[in-house]
């Protein structure tokens, strides 16, 4: 079954097409936004008698009023070989379950959805076009869940902010991050228009499972590269403290930006996201 989640917007849309969020497009009865001369606004409906029988200069005043508006949603999904790592959980599942979740919610909350994918270059074939989708898409879930993920970079995400629009849009940018903070920053600055929240991917299996001792083969999925370690306690510790370096690190990076992440160890968990919304950070 399809998950939903409900977001909310610190902004006001500015799309002139009708739906649940608050705008600043004039119009409608939803949002009371004040008064103004019925010269500037001849509505006989959004007459205000009391207002304009108590203006000194005998001026008649209607009600304005702003509409709710509909926003576009994007998933910006990297797509890169670390992004295939299967632990306690499946990262391309995972990505997929939420993906569909996505398209599903944001046909519910009556916007448009679209779905970019970037490992090195742009995946075309993985991409869905923005648009109101009815009934989410449904195929997304089969479609990532088969999608082999092989590339050693994520230089295409930045070509990927280019399909956005220049319509501020909510954008879902899925990653485990594991690549440069300086390579982050600079896909950051080409989504600042937008008002992208952080999705998370990681497995605790990353980090939690090391053994305490003995010989364990780690690889660099994104380059390929192996190394055989004796393990030990002492560092095993270190493993598991780069890890909280590194979820501060990324913290506060996103923060900068002005949004927090959402971490998703080993399972999407829709409510989770909807209190990440509710509570606004």
């Amino acid at each position: 079954m399809i998950e939903e989640f409900h977001y909310t917007l610190p902004w006001r849309a500015s799309s002139p097409h009708p739906g649940a969020h608050a705008s600043s497009q004039q119009g409608g009865a939803e949002e009371f936004a004040g008064l103004m001369p019925f010269a500037s606004n001849p509505n006989p409906r959004h007459l205000d008698v009391r207002a304009s029988l108590t203006d000194p200069f005998g001026q008649l005043a209607v009600r304005r009023f702003r509409q709710r508006s509909q926003i576009a949603v994007w998933v910006l999904a990297d797509l890169s070989a670390s992004m295939g790592y299967q632990g306690k959980a499946s990262k391309p599942e995972r990505l997929a379950r939420f993906s569909a979740a996505a398209a599903w919610s944001a046909f519910r909350h009556g916007d448009r959805f679209g779905f970019i994918g970037a490992d090195e270059q742009l995946r075309e074939e993985l991409f869905v076009p923005l648009r109101l989708h009815k009934g989410g898409v449904p195929g997304l879930y089969e479609t990532l869940c088969g999608f082999s993920c092989v590339g050693q970079q994520t230089r295409g995400l930045l070509r990927a902010t280019e399909r956005l629009g220049k319509q501020r849009a909510l954008v879902f940018l899925v990653s485990d991050f594991h690549f440069s903070l300086d390579h982050l920053d600079e896909l950051l600055a080409t989504l600042s228009r937008h008002d992208v929240v952080p999705i998370v991917l990681w497995d605790t299996a990353e980090y939690e499972s090391l053994p305490g001792w003995g010989l364990a083969l780690i690889e660099d999925p994104e380059t390929g590269e192996r190394r055989r370690l004796f393990m030990r306690p002492q560092l095993r510790q270190k493993f598991l403290e780069s890890f909280d370096e590194r979820r501060e690190a990324l913290t506060r990076v996103f923060r900068q930006r002005g949004r927090s992440p959402f971490f998703m160890p080993d399972r999407f968990n829709a409510d989770a996201l909807t209190r990440y919304f509710l509570a606004g950070l």
